[in-house]
C-alpha cells in the first residue's frame, strides 16, 4: 500500500517516517507534503492508498484535505495525527469517517496497531472496488458484444477507466451451448484461465459467449486449454473459438469468429466436432477444404438477405450448383454447405432485425435434419422454404411496429433511466437482437442506446447537485444509476466540460 504522508513540520514528518513499521505492514512511502493543497496535487498525480494527516496547516487544513478527497477519491484511507486535542476537530474527523484520530506525540506501538487495523478495512474496500470493476468491465464487453458501440473513439474512451494493466490487452472468445448451471461454468472457466480474467456472458437461453482477457501469452497458451474442455461433448452440444487478438478493438472480431465456428459446427452432421475455429481464423485454405463457397457469392447473399429480397435469396442459392461455383470435385460439398448457410443466414436476418428470436432457434432445428434429407435439391428447397417464409411480408416487422418499438423502449428508459438498463433486455421485449435494436434506436433518435441513457442520467446529477449544493458526489453518482464514482466523473466532464466537483462549487453552471 503507498502512503502519502501530510505535515506543515518538516521533523514531524519524519518522525512519523521512523515510527512506522514499512516492511512488516507491507506499506510504501510515496510521498510527502506540506498542506492540503499539495496533498490534493499529489493525490492526482500518484497512485497513494493511505493519507497520514497533522489537522491545522495552511493553505488546506487536514480535515479540509479530507473532505475534498473522500468526494474525489473514495476508496482512500485517512489517518489524523495532530497535537491539538480540540473535541471539534475529533468529531469533525469522525463525520469524515476517518479512521482514527491520534494526539502527538504518537506512539510508535499505537501507531502501527492502528495502521494494521487500517490495513485490513482498506485490503476488505479495495476487494470491493475490484468486484465493482469486474461488474462494470462485464457490463462493459455485453454491450460491445451486443453492438452497442457503434464508434471506435466512444469504446476506447469507455474502456480507458476499466481497462487492465499495461500489457493485458489481449482477447480470446468462444461461444458454446451448455445447459450447467452459469456459476458453476464460471467457476469451471476461472480455473481453466491461469493467468487471465474470464467473463461469461448469456446471449440467449442455453447459449454463451466467454471473452476471456490477459497478457498476449496467456491468452495463446488458454486457446488450446480452451478447446480441449469445449470438444467434451458431454457437457458443451456446439462450441466455436476466435483467434488471440490485441486491443479492445478487435475483440469483436474474435467473437464474431467464435460464432462462425460455432454455426458451422451446428451446421455439420452430428455437430462436426472437428470444427472448433472458423474459417476466418485458421484462413482461406481452411475455408475451402471445408465448403468450396466464392467469398463474393457468400457476401452478395447475405446483402440480399438484409435486404430482404426472398425472389433473389433463392435464385442465389440455384447458382451453387451452376457452372458459375468452383464445385471442380463435385457437389459433394453441398451436403455441408446448406446447413451452414440455412444458420449463417438466419443469423444475419436476427441481427438485422428481420426474424425473432423463436424464428431464429428454428434454423437450428431444420440445420441438424438437413444432413438426413435425401438429394440436393430436396435440401435446397428446405432451405429456400425457410428463408422465403421469413422474408414473406406478412411475417416481417413492419416499419410502424419498428417505430412503435423503438418509442416504448424509450418511455421505458425515461421513466427508469436511475435503474439498471440492459440492452438486451430492452431488445428482447421487442423481438429483436441487441446489435439491431442499437442500430434502429440510433437512427429514431439520433443517439446511440449508450449516450441516451447517459445525456439523461448525466441531466439528472446536475439537477440534484442544483437542488441540493451539500449533497455528496458519491450520493448523486448512486441515484443517477452509477456505482462507480470514477466513471460517473469522467462522464459527467465529457457531457459538461467541467468535474462535478466543479459544477457543485459554481464552475460551468448554466
Amino acid at each position: 500500500m503507498n502512503v502519502l504522508i501530510v505535515d506543515d513540520q518538516r521533523l514531524s514528518r519524519a518522525g512519523i517516517v521512523k515510527m512506522i513499521a514499512w516492511e512488516a505492514l507491507g506499506l510504501r512511502l510515496a510521498g510527502e507534503c506540506a498542506n492540503g493543497y499539495e496533498a490534493l496535487r499529489m493525490l492526482d498525480e500518484l497512485e497513494i492508498d493511505l493519507v497520514i494527516t497533522d489537522v491545522r496547516m495552511p493553505l488546506l487544513d487536514g480535515l479540509g484535505l479530507i473532505e475534498q478527497a473522500k468526494e474525489l477519491y473514495p476508496n482512500i484511507a485517512f489517518l489524523v495525527i495532530s497535537g491539538y486535542d480540540d473535541y471539534a476537530y475529533v468529531r469533525k474527523s469522525i463525520q469524515l469517517a476517518v479512521a482514527d484520530y491520534l494526539l502527538k506525540p504518537a506512539d510508535a506501538d499505537e501507531l502501527n496497531a492502528q495502521l494494521g487495523l487500517l490495513i485490513g478495512k482498506t485490503r476488505s474496500a479495495r476487494e470491493k472496488a475490484e468486484t465493482q470493476l469486474r461488474k462494470t468491465r462485464e457490463q462493459f464487453i455485453h454491450l460491445l458484444l451486443e453492438g452497442a458501440y457503434d464508434r471506435n473513439e466512444l469504446l476506447l474512451e469507455d474502456w480507458t477507466d476499466i481497462r487492465p494493466e499495461e500489457g493485458e490487452d489481449a482477447f480470446a472468445a468462444a461461444m458454446f451451448d451448455c445447459s450447467e448451471d452459469k456459476a458453476l461454468l464460471e467457476a469451471r472457466f476461472r480455473t481453466l484461465a491461469d493467468g487471465c480474467e474470464t467473463f461469461l456472458i448469456r446471449m440467449r437461453g442455453d447459449c454463451y459467449t466467454l471473452v476471456a482477457m490477459g497478457r498476449a501469452e496467456a491468452i495463446e497458451a488458454l486457446l488450446p486449454v480452451l478447446r480441449a474442455e469445449l470438444e467434451d461433448r458431454g457437457s458443451y452440444r456446439f462450441a466455436g473459438i476466435g483467434a488471440a487478438v490485441r486491443g479492445i478493438e478487435a475483440l469483436a472480431g474474435t467473437a464474431k469468429e467464435a460464432s462462425d465456428a460455432y454455426l458451422l459446427q451446428a451446421s455439420l452432421p452430428d455437430g462436426g466436432q472437428e470444427r472448433l475455429t472458423s474459417p476466418a481464423s485458421e484462413g482461406a485454405s481452411s475455408e475451402m477444404g471445408a465448403f468450396p463457397l466464392n467469398s463474393s457469392w457468400e457476401r452478395d447473399w447475405l446483402l440480399l438477405l438484409k435486404k430482404g429480397n426472398a425472389k433473389a435469396i433463392v435464385g442465389k442459392l440455384d447458382e451453387l450448383s451452376g457452372a458459375g461455383e468452383p464445385s471442380a470435385g463435385g457437389q459433394d460439398w453441398l451436403e455441408g454447405v446448406y446447413p451452414y448457410l440455412q444458420l449463417r443466414g438466419a443469423r444475419e436476418m436476427y441481427e438485422a432485425g428481420l426474424i425473432d428470436e423463436q424464428t431464429y432457434e428454428e434454423a437450428f432445428v431444420i440445420a441438424r435434419k438437413l444432413p438426413y434429407i435425401a438429394g440436393l435439391e430436396r435440401k435446397r428447397d428446405v432451405v429456400a422454404d425457410y428463408f422465403s417464409r421469413c422474408l414473406d411480408s406478412e411475417n416481417r416487422l413492419q416499419t410502424k411496429q419498428l417505430k412503435e418499438a423503438v418509442e416504448n423502449a424509450k418511455a421505458f428508459i425515461d421513466a427508469n433511466y436511475r435503474l439498471p438498463i440492459n440492452l438486451t433486455d430492452l431488445a428482447l421485449t421487442s423481438y429483436m437482437s441487441p446489435g439491431y435494436f442499437s442500430t434502429l434506436f440510433r437512427q429514431h433518435t439520433g443517439r446511440n442506446f449508450l449516450e441516451y441513457v447517459t445525456q439523461l442520467r448525466i441531466e439528472h446529477a446536475k439537477k440534484l447537485i442544483a437542488d441540493d449544493p451539500d449533497a455528496k458526489i458519491g450520493d448523486v453518482a448512486v441515484q443517477c444509476g452509477y456505482q462507480d464514482l470514477k466513471h460517473f466523473r469522467k462522464l459527467f466532464k465529457r457531457y459538461t466540460g467541467v468535474t462535478p466537483l466543479q459544477y457543485k462549487e459554481g464552475t460551468g453552471v448554466d
